[in-house]
C-alpha cells in the first residue's frame, strides 16, 4: 500500500479509491475490526484500474485493512 496507515471518518459514509497500478495483477481491499471480523469489502480489481467505493459509516475504533490476494499487504485504518 502507498499508505499504510490512514484515517477514515467514524460514523459517517465515505469514497474510499482502489487505485490498482498493477498490469495483469488483482487487488481488493478488506476492512477487518478488532477481533478480525470483516467490517466491509471491496472486489477484487485487475490493474491497471481506479474504483471508487461507497463505504458505509464504521464505528469509531482501530481496523486493519488488507489485499486477500496479498498477505504483505496490510494496513492500519483508525476511525477517531
Amino acid at each position: 500500500w502507498v499508505q499504510p496507515d490512514v484515517t477514515i471518518p467514524a460514523g459517517k459514509a465515505f469514497k474510499l479509491a482502489l487505485d490498482n497500478q498493477d498490469k495483469g495483477v488483482p487487488h481488493d481491499i478488506v476492512i477487518r475490526d478488532g477481533g478480525g471480523a470483516v467490517v466491509w469489502k471491496s472486489e477484487l480489481v485487475t490493474g491497471p484500474a481506479v474504483v471508487i467505493y461507497d463505504v458505509p459509516a464504521i464505528p469509531t475504533g482501530q481496523y486493519t485493512f488488507v489485499c486477500t490476494v496479498h498477505a504483505n499487504m496490510i494496513g492500519t485504518a483508525t476511525a477517531p
